[in-house]
């Protein structure tokens, strides 16, 4: 997930755009919301599988279909919610996710299904590690160090790609040859390698918190920001490091991952359309309004449903079942929405309406 769209005022003399400086992403309940709701979710539902690993079937299920299976299909409310729109993105949302579907799936059926497996291990640690970049320049961009056109702030940019990294690679050496149920080959580096790995990641995050304390005895640090930031490391040294059992460390980063998507673009799309309908996207922009998340994200859900319902139907009595057929259709759709959602991210819509 790259930078979220911003929405832009029109001046008074409607020949220019001035993007006045923000103080929140949203407002200050959403924000404190994305801050601490996914992390929190997360550390609890690995906790609770923890204490009861007989608990793990029913909180992953309860992942799939409230919040993993639901944040593919939020994509797909920036691509396809509606026949014209659908029209206009089919490259990207039919043709394109067709390609990758029957590609993953001749790959598990011909080369088996680790290396689908395997693949999805690292591509969703990637995504995993993006999205918590795009969120973290999202809150960045609300202080004072980011109001500057072009800031950037390279020791918290550090920290958001050291950290996983280093997660990531322990993780590969420590985690065997079974995830989630499904065979996988990790690449694992030598012992010295993570071990290099670990240093560089203790000595970016030790430098980030001195920058932190400086901040706070000058009275300019933002506490949001630099929350995120943290909650960053913490969430990947716990999913991939201090959490042994690999499964439970996946699970808990990611609902914090899920979750925070989820968010994202519920509060995307609600700045699009609020306080208007667009006939191009009329249930959408319907149900997308402020003070109306109940309606959106059951509605989405129940869109979710059925169409979940209807792969699972399709894999088991067309494709006969097995984990072959399985990874080879879910895992295209997991493939294709983190190539389109790295894509639809980068475009800039203008929007005149002042939020």
């Amino acid at each position: 997930m790259a930078l979220p769209i911003d929405i832009p005022i029109q001046s008074s003399a409607a020949t220019a755009v001035i993007a006045p400086p923000r103080s929140f992403v949203w407002t200050e309940k959403f924000d404190a919301t994305l801050l601490v709701a996914p992390v929190v979710l997360g550390l609890f539902a690995a906790a609770v599988v923890t204490s009861n690993p007989a608990w793990y079937a029913a909180v992953l299920l309860a992942d799939l279909w409230f919040l993993g299976y639901h944040h593919v299909i939020s994509t797909y409310t920036r691509l396809g919610f509606s026949s014209k729109s659908l029209l206009r993105n089919r490259v990207l949302a039919i043709y394109l996710l067709l390609v990758i579907v029957l590609a993953t799936t001749a790959l598990a059926f011909t080369a088996g299904a680790w290396v689908v497996a395997s693949a999805f291990l690292y591509l969703q640690w990637f995504h995993y590690m993006r999205q918590g970049y795009g969120i973290s320049r999202m809150y960045f961009r609300t202080t004072s160090h980011g109001q500057a056109a072009g800031a950037r702030d390279l020791l918290a940019n550090l920290v958001i790609y050291v950290v996983p990294v280093y997660a990531i690679a322990h993780r590969s050496m420590t985690m065997g040859d079974m995830f989630l149920a499904m065979p996988v080959k990790t690449i694992a580096p030598p012992a010295v390698v993570v071990t290099m790995l670990g240093v560089a990641a203790t000595l970016v995050v030790a430098a980030w918190f001195v920058r932190m304390g400086y901040r706070v005895a000058l009275g300019t640090a933002d506490v949001r920001y630099e929350g995120f930031i943290l909650s960053h490391v913490v969430i990947f040294l716990c999913g991939y490091i201090l959490i042994v059992d690999a499964n439970v460390g996946w699970l808990a980063i990611n609902i914090w991952h899920n979750l925070q998507y989820v968010l994202v673009v519920w509060m995307v799309n609600v700045k699009r359309y609020a306080g208007r309908t667009d006939a191009d996207e009329p249930l959408l922009s319907r149900i997308s309004q402020p003070g109306r998340p109940v309606t959106y994200f059951v509605c989405c859900l129940a869109i979710t449903s059925l169409v979940y319902l209807g792969l699972n139907r399709f894999t088991e009595l067309v494709m006969g079942g097995g984990l072959a057929a399985t990874l080879g259709i879910y895992m295209g759709i997991n493939f294709h929405h983190y190539i389109v959602d790295a894509l639809i991210w980068k475009r800039r819509r203008v929007v005149t309406q002042s939020i």
